[in-house]
């Protein structure tokens, strides 16, 4: 009963159900609450690291704690992302330059297509 308090005396009677097999009314449920000096409030429950009670943020539904360890962590996978690309920049260059001599040799494809009647590329069975 303790295990399941936070969570109010319909879950109680619930988990008593399940693990026991035993049926108590709600009002059993209080009363033997009351007897332990336990409270049946319903109280929120971080999902990621299971603190009750806790306020937990709209957003991502976990408390402040949990929410800030989210954020490093996203952090860091995007920090590493920025490095990898920051390391595949130095043939940046040379990309750049093989993007523009693509781009040219299209439009002037497409130019010569319009020009003469000829079907584009992408009209043309391969």
């Amino acid at each position: 009963m303790r295990e399941n308090c936070f969570r109010g005396a319909k879950a109680v009677q619930e988990a008593l159900l399940r693990e026991c097999g035993v049926r108590r009314s709600i009002r059993a449920i209080e009363m033997h609450a009351s007897r332990l000096h336990m409270s049946l409030k319903v109280r929120a429950a971080c999902p990621e690291c299971g603190r009750i009670g806790v306020h937990l943020n709209r957003q991502s539904g976990m408390c402040a704690r949990c929410t800030e360890f989210m954020h490093v962590e996203e952090e860091r996978a995007f920090n590493e992302l920025l490095q990898a690309e920051a390391e595949g920049t130095e043939n940046g260059r040379l990309i750049e330059e093989l993007r523009r001599e693509y781009a040219a040799l299209r439009q002037r494809n497409s130019r010569l297509c319009r020009k003469h009647g000829l079907l584009p590329k992408s009209k043309r069975a391969m």
